[in-house]
């Protein structure tokens, strides 16, 4: 029997090393990223096997790995290609030799090329795929009615009154609860997480900083998730009140729910329906940001300020810290450029809004219909 399998393994490295099969397979590997990029599956069929059945299985066995590193996988990842490719390259041209290495050039480009591909196909296999699954509005109770000025003035209202009466409690247990954060959150995102339609919870991930901190902060980004290793990557700036939801909305997007407006609404209600204040707090400090497109618009309509409560001095203070975090090492070219980047990756993988899907989150929640303690409604199937 042993026999057999090595003259199997034997014929199997043969048949690879052949000329004709190696270019097959790059071929092959060049249609299927094309054919991925041109023609989405269907969103039922993506929901169904692979947000709820391929990608959860995978996503239970990859972040515990990660969770085990005691480094940011994404960083081996980036080293590996920053420095090796170009490697690969010299080495190759240099052992070609004059007169051969045009050929060299192209036979590398080539490969180049193929190898984008794969990766690209490992994107969509990983985790890209979520972008196609069906949208929140159409699992929820979701009514664009429902979006109207008296509504936004009412959820703003609610907000600023939900944060003074947090405030004084979250500051008081913040400093215990932060080290214990992975516990606070986890009951609350996994009942999210089945009431938005999942099939099952998450390996939730251990928050970890990379060595691309520094461009995190020149950008203004506050965290990510790295889809090939399934791991949560935090700015080392942020503060105590922010991480919760900050934490929150990457592991929505662990749980499969690429859109980001989609992550911040999973991320809102996981805080707000927690047990610790300290968490609350954080998600309503969140909405009230999202709501500032509401304050500017409505700031000179007569009566507008008289109608809504004054924050909370704590509140205030927390606000202003933000900014003075965020822009500290905030450097306003690269960030622009960054935006622009990720705009056209977001449009790229059907996300029309593109980065503007981050504010589209009020939205979701003026137009989704609530049960008693902030249950969204779902649709019959």
């Amino acid at each position: 029997m042993l026999r057999f399998f090595r003259d199997v393994a034997d014929r199997f490295k043969l048949f690879i090393r052949r000329p004709s099969t190696r270019t097959a397979i790059k071929i092959a590997i060049l249609i299927a990223a094309a054919t991925s990029a041109i023609f989405p599956l269907p969103a039922n069929w993506i929901e169904r096997f692979y947000s709820n059945g391929f990608y959860l299985w995978l996503q239970s066995w990859l972040t515990p790995f990660a969770n085990l590193l005691p480094f940011a996988l994404i960083d081996l990842l980036i080293i590996a290609l920053v420095l090796g490719l170009p490697l690969l390259w010299a080495v190759c041209i240099r052992r070609a030799g004059r007169g051969r290495r045009k050929r060299a050039v192209a036979g590398l480009a080539l490969n180049s090329l193929v190898l984008a591909a794969a990766i690209f196909l490992s994107f969509q296999l990983l985790w890209g795929f979520n972008y196609m699954r069906e949208p929140l509005t159409y699992k929820l109770e979701y009514d664009q009615q429902r979006i109207t000025p008296q509504a936004e003035l009412e959820m703003l209202r609610h907000t600023v009154e939900q944060l003074n009466r947090e405030s004084a409690e979250a500051h008081t247990n913040s400093r215990d609860e932060q080290a214990e954060l992975r516990q606070l959150l986890e009951p609350s995102f996994d009942a999210t997480l089945l009431m938005m339609g999942n099939s099952r919870k998450i390996a939730t991930a251990i928050p970890k900083k990379t060595l691309l901190d520094g461009y995190l902060g020149a950008t203004g980004i506050d965290g990510f998730t790295n889809p090939f290793g399934h791991e949560v990557l935090l700015n080392s700036d942020l503060l105590a009140f922010e991480k919760p939801f900050t934490l929150a909305h990457e592991w929505s997007h662990l749980a499969g729910y690429a859109d980001e407006s989609e992550a911040n609404f999973v991320a809102l209600l996981t805080c707000i329906r927690s047990d610790s204040p300290f968490v609350r707090y954080s998600g309503w400090l969140a909405l009230y940001s999202y709501l500032s497109s509401v304050r500017r618009a409505r700031s000179n309509e007569e009566g507008f300020a008289a109608s809504i409560p004054a924050l909370a001095p704590e509140v205030k203070a927390d606000l202003r810290a933000i900014i003075e975090r965020s822009q500290k090492r905030l450097s306003p070219a690269i960030s622009r450029a960054q935006g622009e980047v990720y705009d056209r990756y977001l449009k790229a993988n059907r996300v029309e809004a593109g980065i503007e899907s981050y504010s589209l989150m009020v939205r979701l929640v003026l137009g989704t219909r609530f049960e008693p303690d902030w249950v969204p409604a779902r649709r019959n199937p």
